[in-house]
């Protein structure tokens, strides 16, 4: 170079084309010849820090810091890149530094409102926001920010018209449309998620987030054939993304067109690309010792997983088991239950894997159980890691995870199916719990059981109020035929507007059934003052309940029969089928539980014409249920210590002697 700003400007160029090594290169020559200019001193922190050196490149930026405090830019480099690091506190500081050094340039507010958003402080990030924007308009990203700060803040609904009135006046954003879509689909406007997510892919036909986030929508609206393609499709795009292709796995459960060999394929898949190695554990093998045991979840909350394990998370013997909690998810008033059940408490949503897997490691884990299996935010990957001599999988949904990290899974008699599951890796094996996999705690706030609403004269009432993605064809196939068998009845729905309706109302009619005798009630998103308990009145206008299939109800069929509801099921060939089995079997109807379609429709007709009995049963089943192992928390619980002990004297007798 014929002069030093030359080579300066070319190492600069460099370091922007992500060329780190050739612009360090460069740097440190000019740092020799130039010892005492702090710009080149920051920028060599700068570049070291990029390429993982961190400890010397923050060094760096803190001397020219020192030696040169009024260059906004020095704090506001340094802020941005605390940022990227989780080290929002610090940012902060540096930041406000920026803006009061340069109050008119918008980069230093919208890096602020970074920082401050990762602090969860929202309001103040909004601010920042709107001061960067009242600076420089012409900004897409803070835009962006800007709708996730108010989201944040519990401000959905100006969230989603911050998000149209962008995308009315500015060329499309992927990721604004991309969030805006992801806003309506969480205030169940699942036509307009899904016109955003193809806006967003008509920009890159190949973006896996809004082409996984369209899927979820296909799956929403029960179109699962559909979801299922264009998951695979995300696959071949991205084949390391363990998170899609748990999603792939997740949705194909849902759909009837899966076989269970499809299934077994994904999860030999998702083995391929996240392999484990059996390792050696420093764990002390003795049998009677206090263990250790690991929970891994994001729903630590108000959650229908968190509902399930609470029961039990809070009356562990705390002498015979240690107790940790990995939390994944965001907390809420609910969690407070938890952190009182638990010994340690770690938060490690932002961690790495391996992070994650290393924490496990050193606090000696016995036993990880995950409670997530391949639903949203699981963290499987740590489990292929191996970090735990025993790793269980739990709750999620009732069947195998797949993955050949996994030793054992909870599940009860009811739910194994005769032929053996064929789904599970080789060396998984199902730990049978006496009764059911799971208990149940009514949610608070919940009403009182009424009469049955048959005996009232105004026509006969049957009901789903499982997940729209369940109500597959055939299963409106098949009520179609109990609405035809049982004149002036009609069915009462949980489902969201628009689209996925229409195709129930359409798949109906098309069978025979006048669309003035489906029903709906409508989702409610979920908010920090609603009460999961008070949603259980909608019972009160249901006469019997309809399992669906082949992905049954659990948490639904509880409620249902905890407001005095039968439930007629249809007993599956797969662990996820069976689950109506198993929660009947333990109040006393397992004959409600019927082997073929044909007996389902007789049954529920039958049930029908018979409102007397319903009469009584509505009566009784509270009762029942409150009398068997579905609500013996503590029984519950011992029962699953003795399993998780058996389990630790199994992996105790394979170690070798000592002496």
């Amino acid at each position: 170079f014929s002069d030093p700003q030359s080579a300066l400007n070319h190492a600069m160029a460099l370091h922007s084309q992500r060329r780190p090594a050739e612009a360090e290169h460069l740097y440190r020559q000019l740092h020799s010849a130039f010892p005492d200019s702090t710009d080149i001193l920051h920028l060599l922190g700068l570049v070291e820090i990029d390429q993982g050196r961190e400890e010397a490149g923050f060094a760096k930026l803190h001397e020219a810091i020192r030696l040169a405090p009024q260059v906004p830019h020095y704090h506001a480099n340094l802020g941005a890149r605390l940022i990227d690091r989780q080290r929002a506190a610090e940012a902060e500081t540096c930041l406000r530094q920026a803006v009061s050094l340069q109050p008119e340039l918008a980069s230093h507010h919208y890096n602020l409102g970074n920082a401050l958003l990762q602090l969860k402080r929202p309001s103040e990030a909004m601010a920042a926001y709107r001061q960067s924007l009242s600076l420089l308009a012409e900004n897409p990203d803070c835009e962006l920010q800007l709708g996730i700060a108010l989201h944040a803040s519990d401000q959905r609904a100006a969230a989603i018209a911050w998000y149209r009135e962008v995308v009315s006046r500015r060329p499309p954003h992927l990721a604004i449309l991309t969030n805006l879509g992801a806003m309506l689909q969480e205030d169940c406007d699942l036509d307009g998620a899904a016109v955003c997510f193809r806006q967003a892919l008509q920009l890159e036909p190949n973006n896996t987030v809004p082409l996984n986030n369209l899927a979820v929508i296909h799956k929403d609206l029960g179109e699962t054939a559909e979801a299922v393609r264009l998951l695979q499709r995300c696959t071949e795009l991205e084949p390391t993304a363990a998170a899609i292709r748990s999603n792939l796995i997740l949705i194909m459960h849902y759909d009837p067109a899966s076989t269970a060999a499809d299934i077994r394929a994904q999860h030999d898949a998702w083995n391929q690309q996240h392999p484990f190695t059996p390792s050696s554990f420093p764990n002390s093998p003795d049998p009677q010792r206090r263990l250790r045991v690991g929970f891994i979840s994001p729903d630590f909350r108000d959650h229908v997983v968190g509902r399930a394990l609470l029961p039990s998370f809070c009356r562990h013997n705390r002498a015979e088991f240690e107790i940790f909690a990995y939390d994944v998810g965001a907390t809420d008033v609910f969690s407070q239950h938890f952190q009182a059940g638990a010994d340690h408490w770690r938060f490690i949503n932002g961690l790495k894997i391996d992070q994650v897997a290393d924490l496990v490691r050193t606090d000696q884990i016995d036993i990880l159980v995950d409670l997530s299996l391949h639903t949203s935010d699981n963290r499987l990957e740590v489990f292929a890691r191996k970090p735990a001599p025993i790793q269980v999988s739990w709750l999620g949904y009732p069947e195998t995870s797949g993955l050949a990290a996994m030793d054992y899974r909870l599940s009860d008699v009811h739910l194994e199916p005769p032929s053996g599951n064929l789904m599970a890796a080789t060396q998984e094996r199902a730990w049978l719990l006496p009764h059911c996999w799971t208990c149940y705690a009514p949610p608070e706030g919940y009403p009182s059981v009424n009469a049955l609403p048959a005996l009232r004269g105004e026509g006969f009432v049957f009901g789903s109020l499982n997940n729209g993605c369940k109500i597959n064809a055939e299963v409106l196939q098949v009520w179609a035929r109990i609405l035809k068998a049982t004149p002036g009845s009609v069915l009462r729905l949980l489902a969201k507007p628009g689209s996925n309706r229409r195709r129930i109302r359409e798949t109906l009619a098309g069978c025979g059934v006048a669309v003035e005798r489906i029903l709906f009630a409508d989702y409610i998103p979920a908010t920090l003052n609603l009460s999961q308990g008070a949603l259980l009145k909608r019972y009160h206008d249901i006469d019997l309940a309809l399992d669906t299939f082949p992905y049954g109800g659990m948490t639904t069929t509880l409620d249902a029969l905890w407001m005095g509801v039968p439930v007629v099921s249809l007993i599956g060939e797969r662990s996820l089928g069976r689950a109506g089995l198993s929660i009947l079997s333990n109040v006393g109807l397992a004959e409600f539980a019927t082997p073929t379609l044909d007996a389902y429709v007789a049954l529920a007709v039958r049930l029908a014409q018979d409102p007397a009995q319903l009469a009584q049963l509505r009566a009784e089943l509270r009762p029942r249920l409150q009398a068997s192992p579905l609500l013996d928390a503590a029984g519950f619980t011992r029962h699953l210590e003795k399993a998780f002990r058996g389990m630790w004297l199994e992996w105790c007798q394979r170690q070798p002697k000592v002496g």
